[in-house]
């Protein structure tokens, strides 16, 4: 029954095969060759082709990166500056305030140096009205705070009485 079919027409001779038995392992490797070559060195296919690439159209992308990281950095620095200025005006703020309040206490002192009895005389030729109940609630510390709440300085005082004598 299978007798009717015929191979010989599907055999190959000696030949053929020697040529198959070398050339299809070389065929093979430069096959998977080139694609190993296609997959790795993708990355150098890239690079050999950027001079195809327009260059100013990469000089404006390198320019507006730059331009981008120059604004960021600027704006960074804009910070930092208003933190300092910031920092510098609270410094400056405490030290008036540290200031006004010794230079208060320097001011008070003044007046109490120059005693009770240059006080009231002042306030009295000065026709201030108030001195006396302020003295004789507090004394000359009394005195002192009325004469300051009015700003009256140690100096108008000496003035008038270097202006006497």
């Amino acid at each position: 029954m299978f007798s009717l079919l015929d191979f010989s027409a599907f055999e190959t001779s000696a030949s053929v095969q020697a040529i198959n038995d070398i050339l299809f392992p070389v065929v093979l490797f430069v096959v998977i060759f080139w694609l190993m070559c296609e997959v790795f060195l993708v990355d150098v296919a890239v690079e050999d082709n950027l001079h195809v690439v327009n260059e100013e159209f990469t000089d404006s992308i390198v320019q507006a990166q730059s331009d981008k990281d120059n604004t960021y950095q600027k704006a960074e620095n804009d910070h930092t500056v208003e933190n300092l200025l910031a920092d510098m005006a609270t410094t400056i703020d405490e030290y008036t305030i540290q200031t006004e309040l010794s230079d208060i206490d320097i001011r008070r002192q003044n007046l109490k140096a120059l005693g009770v009895r240059k006080l009231r005389d002042f306030c009295r030729n000065r026709e201030i009205k108030g001195h006396a109940a302020a003295y004789r609630q507090r004394g000359l510390d009394g005195l002192v705070e009325f004469l300051f709440t009015k700003q009256i300085y140690a100096h108008y005082v000496e003035q008038q009485f270097k202006h006497v004598e």
